[in-house]
């Protein structure tokens, strides 16, 4: 593209309007170009300008499996990025289709890109819980490797395929073996225990040890430890886990199962990971991003409403979020659900040309 053709962004990081959308010559590269992702770099703009108060933790989540965080230093890290497209898979390798018979499944995305991989300011790390191609993304890996001097932390066999497969050298592996941490900046990250069944068949002919494929990251932020789980099912180890482990928010998959194969956990399951590890605060995601799979929040809303009402379970808050949504603990924990900004406080009716104050 030229100069003149390379869509231009304003301090914001919103496209420039004086182009977009104006009659002019048009190609397919141009509208990938201006369109896609669809919301430019708003969310890029917004985390890099964004600053954390003392005493919290600040994320974003992307929808499907993805979030950043960033620490008060201003160390951002991203956890399970998806930047792909819809996906086929087949019984040759995917561990949902091999557990269910299936011969190929199609997995149709729903949720919109809402923020752009290439242009991040500043990207610290790039963690990753498991090796499915929706969480070790390789669109995301690229544009990291090409544009950051950031890390890649990975089970060690994602480890293995970012460093075969990708291209990623050695020195900016950190390979997240359960039981150990790393410290970037003024963030601590925990590698805890994953039980995640289907990675473990996934690509291997004989089911792999949980350790070698998927791990739980703990962020230790100044607002509380956030949990990631990626696309674990239920499992009573998580008994222990909440035991060995401070956590206050988890984040893990939630999705519909049809009948004859679980690859997401169901509302119920969701609530008895989060009762084990005893969060304080409970955040679905996966549920909203592939057709397949797609459920309804509401459900897991009602179970964590109804158990937190028995005196034998500890009182518990589900915050469900939207793509782009910004989430700060503790601040948003009683927010519910998060709604999109209608910016009302931008309008000024003194100013409206149809009903505003008339000059004198």
């Amino acid at each position: 593209m030229s100069e003149e053709q390379v869509v231009k962004y304003d301090e914001r990081g919103v496209a420039d309007g004086g182009t977009i959308g104006l009659p002019r010559e048009m190609t397919r590269e141009k509208w990938l170009q201006e369109v896609f992702p669809e919301w430019g770099q708003f969310l890029n703009h917004e985390i890099a300008n964004f600053e954390v108060q003392p005493g919290t933790g600040a994320m974003w989540y992307f929808g499907g499996p993805s979030f950043a965080l960033k620490s008060q230093a201003g160390a951002v890290f991203t956890v399970d990025l998806y930047a792909g497209p819809s996906m086929f898979t087949d019984e040759s390798y995917c561990g949902v289709c091999r557990t269910s018979g299936a011969a190929k499944l199609w997995w149709m995305r729903l949720n919109p890109h809402v923020i752009d991989p290439w242009r991040f300011e500043r990207l610290d790390a790039v963690l990753i819980t498991h090796h499915h191609q929706d969480h070790l993304d390789f669109y995301t890996v690229s544009a990291a490797l090409q544009t950051t001097d950031c890390k890649f932390i990975a089970p060690p066999e994602s480890a293995r395929r970012l460093r075969e497969h990708m291209g990623v050298p050695d020195s900016r592996i950190i390979v997240a073996y359960v039981g150990e941490s790393v410290q970037i900046e003024d963030m601590k990250i925990d590698f805890a225990p994953n039980f995640d069944v289907i990675a473990s068949r996934t690509g291997f002919d004989e089911p792999a040890s949980f350790e070698e494929v998927a791990v739980s990251f703990i962020f230790n932020t100044e607002g509380g430890n956030i949990a990631f789980l990626g696309d674990t099912l239920y499992h009573n180890g998580y008994r222990m886990v909440g035991e060995k482990f401070d956590i206050d928010v988890v984040c893990m998959n939630m999705g519909n199962n049809a009948p004859g194969y679980t690859d997401k956990m169901s509302p119920w399951d969701f609530w008895r990971i989060a009762e084990a590890l005893n969060a304080e605060v409970v955040i679905p995601d996966h549920h909203d991003n592939w057709g397949n799979c797609y459920e309804d929040p509401s459900y897991l809303e009602y179970i964590v409403r109804r158990k937190s009402a028995e005196p034998r379970h500890p009182e518990m808050k589900s915050v469900v979020l939207l793509p782009g949504a910004r989430y700060i603990h503790p601040d948003d924990k009683n927010i519910g659900r998060y709604f999109y900004p209608d910016w009302r406080e931008r309008m000024d009716w003194t100013k409206s040309v149809e009903y505003g104050l008339k000059e004198e």
